[in-house]
Parts: C-alpha cells; structure tokens; sequence
C-alpha cells in the first residue's frame, strides 16, 4: 500500500446486476471532489494482479457477479491477490451489491460484511426512509447525524458474525430495523460496506456521500479526516 498525500483507490467494475456505467461516475466524484483520493478504475477483475494492487490504499467493490454478460470465473491467482491485499492491511468498500457474489467462499464474504442471500435478502421498491446511527463511538459515525433519503432498502441481509453495524433503517416489510452500513477488519485491513446507492440519482444523497467519505476513509488507515470537504452537492 502506499501513503500520499491523497489516499489512492482503485474502483471494480464493469459487470453489475444494476447500472454501473451511471454509478461509477458518481463514486470517482464523490471521492476525487473531496480532495482526499485519487482513483482509478478497473473493469477487468483479472487487472487486480498483486503487483497492482501495491500501488493502492483502498479497493472499492462496484462489481457483482449478476451482469447482463455472465463475467469469467476469477482465477485462483486473483482470489489470492484480492484477499491478501485486505488481509496485508489494505482497506476494501463496498457499496450497495458490490457484495452480492461468491456465496460459497468464506474469506469473500468476511471481507465484505454483509451480502445477498438467496432465499433470505429481498427488499421492497425505492421509497424514503430514515437512516439511524447505532454505532455512536466508531469513527465513521461518531459524530454524524442520522438522514433521511430515497433509495432501495435491503432486508435480511446475510451479515457476518464479526461485522460491526453502524447505521440501520427500518423496513416496514420485515418489522425491524435492518442494517445499511457496517465495518470490520479482516487480518490488518479494514472493511466498509455501504448498502444504500442502488443507483445514480440516491448516490445523490448527502447521508450517502457522508457515510461513503467517512467509510472510505477509515478503511485506506487514516482514521476520518478532519477538514475534508464536503460532500453535499450534485455530480456533474
């Protein structure tokens, strides 16, 4: 990994079950607006060698399984890469489905946090509902206020026992309080998964661009920045 001024991230993508080639501009924006990331972007998951990713702090999944082209199975050498760059101490984001993949292997699911179980994971249509702090003391959240915003709600996640939740929302389908953003650490690195963002325009959200910033963040190793800048407004 390396430490720069700017904390530099690496975006997957390029097969997604929701509309990655509107999303993804979004992420790149809000992370480079902020002054605190530089990124780049990857669509070929093999790209992910383990000399590459030594040259990043963070890895931002924007990548699941479920795209309109069926993506080739990873090779061993790119599972190997991928878990030991968390494992090493490099940190890994998550943002909405880019966990919905890989259900039978444990240190993908770990690293992740929370994903889509089939059978268990569902969700209603998009709606307004109000997001809540349950982690007050967690650098990610300590100090934020909880937001309401419009978007795709999950419920009954498959969440890892190890995971940390840090902000929930209540589904009016399921009665409880179901979880929207967690964190955990896996060997040295940190893990951040966001599951609000299901596509461009509740990417718009400033709750969103707050918990994805602050996420971000905690999970490259430096702690939450204070002075950064804000991450309200639109992308362009």
């Amino acid at each position: 990994m390396i430490h720069a001024e700017k904390m530099s991230v690496v975006i997957l993508t390029g097969s997604n079950n929701h509309k990655w080639m509107n999303t993804n501009p979004v992420l790149e924006w809000i992370l480079e607006q902020s002054g605190a990331f530089k990124v780049d972007v990857v669509t070929e998951p093999e790209q992910l060698t383990a000399a590459a990713l030594a040259n990043y702090d963070l890895l931002l999944s924007n990548w699941n399984a479920f795209g309109k082209e069926k993506p080739a199975a990873w090779s061993v050498a790119l599972k190997t890469a991928y878990v030991d760059f968390v494992r090493n101490g490099g940190g890994h984001v998550v943002v909405h489905a880019g966990s919905a993949s890989f259900p039978d292997w444990d240190d993908y699911q770990k690293i992740c946090l929370a994903t889509w179980k089939t059978g268990q994971t569902g969700h209603g249509p998009l709606h307004e509902f109000e997001v809540r702090t349950t982690e007050a003391v967690h650098p990610i959240t300590e100090g934020l206020e909880g937001f309401r915003t419009n978007d795709e709600l999950w419920h009954r996640a498959g969440v890892h026992p190890d995971a940390t939740i840090l902000t929930e929302a209540y589904s009016n389908l399921t009665k409880n309080w179901e979880p929207s953003a967690l964190a955990g650490r896996f060997g040295e690195g940190r893990c951040f998964t966001l599951l609000l963002g299901h596509g461009a325009e509740n990417m718009q959200n400033a709750g969103f661009q707050a918990l994805l910033l602050r996420g971000a963040q905690w999970a490259a190793g430096s702690g939450v920045v204070d002075g950064i800048r804000s991450a309200g407004g639109r992308a362009r």
